[in-house]
C-alpha cells in the first residue's frame, strides 16, 4: 500500500511537473522580417530577442514558429499559439488581438536602382508610372490600397522581400516598398555587393510605423501575458538594454547568417 501511495505521488508529481514546465513555454509565430524577426537571424532577430529576454526574466522559454506572413496571420487567429510576432498596427487585427507596447519604430521608403530617376514625389499621382513592388501580407497603409483597387497605382503583389528586390534588379519593377533597416540587411543577405551597391532608396517614407507582438483576445490568458510583457518591455528600457540591443541593431549584429 506504501508503494502504491508512493508510486501515485511520484506520478501525481510527475504530471505537476509537466503542466508547470508547459506552462512555462510560450509558442510564438513570427513571420520572417530580418534582422527584426527571423530564423536566420542571431537571437531569432532584434523584436524576437527583446520579447524572449523579457519573457525569460519571468521563468518564461519562447519557442518560434517561422511561417509566410499571410499563414502566421491565419495560425495566429486559430488559438494553437500564445502570441504573434511582429505587426504593424490595423485596424483589422486590433478586433482579434490586443497589441503590446511598441517594439521599435520604422520607416517604410521606396527602394529603386540609382539608375531611375526617382529624385522626388509628393502624392499618389507622382506614382502612378511606376511598377511597384510589395510584399504579401504587409500592412502598408489603408491609402495604398485603396489607390491599387482604384487603379492609380500599378501594384505587383509577390511572397516575399526577396523575390520584390530580385524583380527590382532585373527592372521588373521599378519601386519597392521596405523598410530601410530590413530592406538593407536582406539585400546583405541574398545579394552580391555589386548588386546591393546599384540599389538606393528615397528619403521620403510612404508612412512610419510601430512594431507590436499581438495576443489573441479570445485567450484566457492573453490579458496577463500582454500585462507581464509590457511591464518587462518597459524595465528593459528604463535600464538602458533596449537601447543596447538597439545599438547592435544598427551595427548588423542581428543581420540575417
Amino acid at each position: 500500500m506504501k508503494r502504491l501511495l508512493a508510486v501515485m505521488l511520484l506520478i501525481g508529481g510527475s504530471f505537476s511537473y509537466a503542466e508547470e514546465s508547459e506552462h512555462k513555454v510560450l509558442q510564438i509565430v513570427s513571420g520572417e522580417y530580418p534582422p527584426w524577426a527571423s530564423k536566420d537571424s542571431k537571437k531569432g532577430g532584434f523584436a524576437n530577442h527583446i520579447i524572449s529576454e523579457v519573457f525569460s526574466r519571468e521563468g518564461y522559454f519562447v519557442e518560434y514558429t517561422y511561417l509566410p506572413w499571410a499563414r502566421t496571420y491565419s495560425e495566429a487567429k486559430k488559438g494553437g499559439y500564445d502570441a504573434t510576432s511582429l505587426w504593424y498596427p490595423s485596424k483589422e487585427r486590433e478586433k482579434l488581438f490586443y497589441y503590446s507596447n511598441s517594439l521599435g519604430e520604422e520607416e517604410v521608403v521606396f527602394f529603386h536602382l540609382k539608375t531611375t530617376r526617382f529624385n522626388q514625389w509628393n502624392d499618389f499621382e507622382d506614382l502612378k508610372k511606376y511598377r511597384i513592388g510589395a510584399t504579401r501580407g504587409y500592412t502598408y497603409i489603408p491609402e495604398f490600397w485603396i489607390a491599387v483597387k482604384d487603379n492609380r497605382l500599378n501594384v505587383v503583389v509577390n511572397n516575399s522581400d526577396e523575390i520584390n528586390f530580385k524583380m527590382l534588379l532585373r527592372g521588373r519593377v521599378d519601386l519597392f516598398l521596405s523598410a530601410t533597416v530590413s530592406g538593407y540587411a536582406i539585400l546583405n543577405k541574398n545579394f552580391s555587393l555589386e548588386q546591393v551597391q546599384i540599389v538606393t532608396y528615397n528619403h521620403k517614407p510612404l508612412f512610419s510605423n510601430t512594431n507590436h507582438l499581438l495576443f489573441l483576445r479570445k485567450k484566457a490568458n492573453s490579458k496577463r501575458l500582454l500585462k507581464l510583457f509590457n511591464k518587462g518591455l518597459q524595465i528593459l528600457i528604463d535600464e538602458g538594454a533596449y537601447n543596447n540591443y538597439y545599438d547592435m541593431l544598427l551595427k548588423g549584429y542581428y543581420s540575417p547568417k
